[in-house]
């Protein structure tokens, strides 16, 4: 029974006859004004207690959900983010959204909830039925951790955060190519073939097979990531030197291009050098003089533009098919370029100049590289330079 209700019994004239009848009331908090109402139907103190128990509530108090507390995170410009800001804490646009599109999975589960009610086993229960990797669920949790550092700034206690078991980084490495298969891969007439395929119906929209794939070739034979090739530009070829700089990789998602590389930032811009096998740079000087490429022109072009992330990675899955490589029960993608390019090169280079060739973060590796570098940085992977022309023998 809401404690705000009091019951009393009241006697009343009727006909000439006296009347005993059970009636409530209550006090307005805010007018001090007392209301009462008739216990409808009740001829017992137990029937009328059992009436005014069956009332509303009065005075409900606004319950904060999570929903509530969420509301405003991870939205730029909100007080939230604010906050973050005046602690050092600075997302970028992609990390937003990415923390946004996990905390609507999280509100959606459980937004009615109060926070105090969530616990471990509802959380950890819920992701184990969820079909992501074990590294997304340990970021779903970061941002669940975030949820309770939001809530004091809603009037709410302070709730520590639970000690969440993490969930076990299950995903595979990538399987690398032998040398048979890099060379069956790199066959140019089977990208002509798949080029001449896929567009017989639509020739209008045939560019040919050039720029994708020569795109992955540099990816294998520099060992880059598929968005630093498809970032390429034609300044970053020194066939003097025989040295490739990466100084930036293209965001398909926002459709433009860092002038850092992967381990770097805006706040702390890096770039690396991988060395320019001879037989590669020899192809790429012919193919930019022909295509008379200016400095800053993007090499690897399709439709005008840097070619798509999507187009790149379906056009591979594509080749892979048709080439009759054994790809059961292995993970073969672009990345698969890179591993095989990085085991390579291992065999006959120390790890530390491999480090530096693939721009591997360790902590070793403090030096925040700028272009003016260059020479130092081409000095370090000197050793590599024989083991890189020798990679696909």
């Amino acid at each position: 029974m809401d404690l705000n209700y009091h019951i009393f019994k009241k006697s009343t004239k009727s006909k000439n006859k006296t009347v005993h009848k059970w009636y409530y009331y209550w006090n307005d908090p805010v007018s001090g004004v007392m209301h009462q109402k008739v216990c409808k139907g009740c001829k017992t103190q137990a029937e009328a207690y059992a009436f005014v128990s069956a009332l509303p509530p009065l005075f409900v108090e606004e319950k904060i959900t999570i929903a509530k507390i969420a509301e405003w995170m991870y939205i730029p410009g909100g007080q939230h983010m604010e906050r973050m800001e005046k602690l050092g804490k600075t997302l970028t646009p992609e990390t937003l959204r990415s923390k946004r599109f996990m905390l609507n999975i999280f509100v959606e589960e459980f937004g009615e909830l109060e926070l105090s009610k969530l616990t471990i086993p509802m959380i950890i229960d819920f992701l184990s039925e969820d079909y992501h990797l074990g590294s997304w669920k340990n970021n779903f949790l970061t941002v669940v951790s975030e949820v309770y550092a939001e809530a004091p700034f809603h009037d709410l206690p302070y709730i520590p955060v639970p000690l969440f078991p993490k969930f076990r980084r299950n995903s595979r490495k990538k399987d690398i190519f032998s040398t048979e298969e890099l060379n069956i891969l790199f066959n140019e007439s089977l990208w002509m073939d798949m080029s001449r395929n896929h567009y017989s119906k639509h020739p209008q929209f045939d560019e040919g097979h050039k720029a994708i794939y020569l795109m992955f070739l540099c990816c294998a034979k520099c060992g880059l990531r598929i968005s630093e090739g498809i970032a390429i530009q034609a300044r970053e070829f020194l066939f003097d030197e025989g040295i490739l700089v990466i100084d930036g990789f293209y965001k398909s998602n926002q459709l433009y291009r860092t002038n850092y590389n992967k381990c770097g930032s805006e706040d702390d811009k890096k770039l690396r050098v991988a060395p320019l096998p001879e037989d590669f740079a020899q192809i790429m000087r012919n193919y930019i003089l022909q295509n008379n490429l200016s400095e800053n022109d993007y090499v690897f072009m399709r439709y005008g533009k840097p070619i798509r992330k999507w187009l790149a990675e379906e056009w591979f899955r594509r080749i892979l098919g048709m080439s009759g490589i054994n790809a059961e029960n292995r993970i073969l993608t672009p990345h698969s370029l890179r591993y095989t390019y990085i085991t390579r090169m291992r065999r006959e280079v120390a790890g530390e100049t491999v480090q530096k060739i693939a721009g591997h973060n360790s902590l070793a590796m403090t030096d925040h590289y700028t272009r003016a570098a260059i020479p130092e940085m081409v000095e370090a992977v000197k050793p590599a330079m024989e083991a890189a022309n020798r990679l696909f023998e």
